[in-house]
């Protein structure tokens, strides 16, 4: 995909405020009992601190592609806005929840006053989105009462989601995505000098903690290949990520709660990546004109497969508008909720099987992420 880039200093930068809500600058006492205490642990005998979405075996003989196991990030009894995002907006909300538990460690043992916490700053989050991820973001931000998050969408977004996006909690700016922005210039758009830009940031793990439960409960199934939509990249970030770690743990003697199936069977399963052809595409929450946040670039994925760490046929792939448009109608006759961009991963597994890639005795998990705000 193409990069237009500029050379321009941030306060440059064309953009628009859509909407900002008001909230307290500075941090105080009763904000640090409320997020310390109010954003919850996990209580599960099983260390997970999510409900799994369902896995759904679909049969797609009569469509002449075999059979799937569909793992449903559209089931809102786990994921309140029906995608994934709502699993790294979970993530986002502990950041404030150990961010008070931190506070109060400094105040307990005097390196910090009451007096010195009222002149802290609140950090705000800032993040590109083109909807679906911001949505996420604020809702759960709005149920523990957090701080509204900075979103940034592109001046050319859908009017139609634009209008659902002003209705959220939210700061709302809209600039030209078409730029290679820094995070500098993120931070100018969103009006955000002293806070946290997520999209760019390495520090949170984004790609060992936004997807980590959904990673494991996909691993126990135990499938040979794994297809996830390509967007940000995130998400195949964190399934090579815990390919990674589970190998490592296993060679430190120990494995992780969550992981219920051998170490060899996790690092030998192929993970796909289904990025689309075009760059106006449908699938447009995976359409990004540039991705300069990627953690993983394709050396980094190239490595891992070398070093056996995943399975050898582990890649992303680009697949065609015709291929997402039958994969999308696939899921929506199945009654699964999904979008363009939802389905790309079944969509490359069609393409494959249409191939001759795909072996009938082998085990196929389709990750759906699911429906969110669309332009239809």
């Amino acid at each position: 995909m193409s990069e237009t880039k500029r050379e321009s200093n941030p306060i440059e930068l064309e953009r628009e405020i859509k909407k900002e809500v008001e909230f307290p600058e500075f941090m105080n006492y009763d904000l640090v009992e409320k997020w310390g205490d109010g954003i919850s642990l996990s209580d599960r005998k099983d260390f997970t601190e999510w409900r799994p979405t369902p896995v759904i075996p679909v049969d797609l003989s009569k469509d002449g592609y075999g059979k799937v196991l569909i793992k449903n990030e559209a089931d809102e009894r786990s994921n309140p806005t029906g995608t994934i995002k709502d699993r790294a907006a979970w993530e986002l909300a502990t950041l404030y929840r150990d961010y008070a538990r931190a506070l109060y460690l400094k105040i307990r043992i005097g390196t910090l006053s009451k007096q010195e916490l009222e002149q802290l700053t609140i950090p705000r989050l800032s993040l590109i989105t083109s909807g679906n991820e911001g949505r996420a973001v604020a809702e759960c931000f709005k149920k523990n009462q957090l701080p509204p998050p900075k979103i940034i969408v592109g001046q050319d977004i859908n009017e139609k989601i634009l209008k659902e996006i002003l209705k959220l909690r939210a700061d709302v700016y809209t600039t030209d995505l078409s730029l290679q922005l820094t995070p500098e210039d993120i931070y100018a758009i969103s009006n955000n000098p002293n806070g946290v830009d997520i999209t760019s940031i390495r520090s949170i793990e984004p790609s060992s903690l936004f997807y980590d439960q959904h990673v494991h409960e996909s691993f126990n199934e135990n499938p040979n290949e794994i297809y996830v939509p390509y967007g940000s990249g995130r998400v195949m970030e964190n399934y090579l990520t815990w390919q990674v770690r589970s190998m490592r743990n296993d060679s430190e003697g120990r494995k992780d709660p969550r992981l219920k199936i051998p170490t060899s069977k996790v690092i030998s399963m192929n993970i796909f990546g289904a990025e689309p052809k075009n760059s106006d595409s449908i699938a447009d929450k995976l359409s990004a004109p540039f991705k300069p946040f990627l953690l993983f670039k394709d050396q980094d994925v190239k490595a891992i497969v070398n070093f056996s760490f995943t399975g050898r046929e582990t890649a992303k792939e680009t697949v065609a508008e015709e291929q997402i448009l039958k994969a999308h109608k696939i899921l929506t006759d199945q009654g699964i909720k999904s979008e363009p961009s939802g389905s790309a991963g079944l969509a490359l597994y069609i393409d494959r099987y249409e191939k001759g890639l795909i072996q009938d005795d082998k085990k196929i998990l389709v990750v759906n992420t699911g429906k969110g705000l669309t332009q239809n």
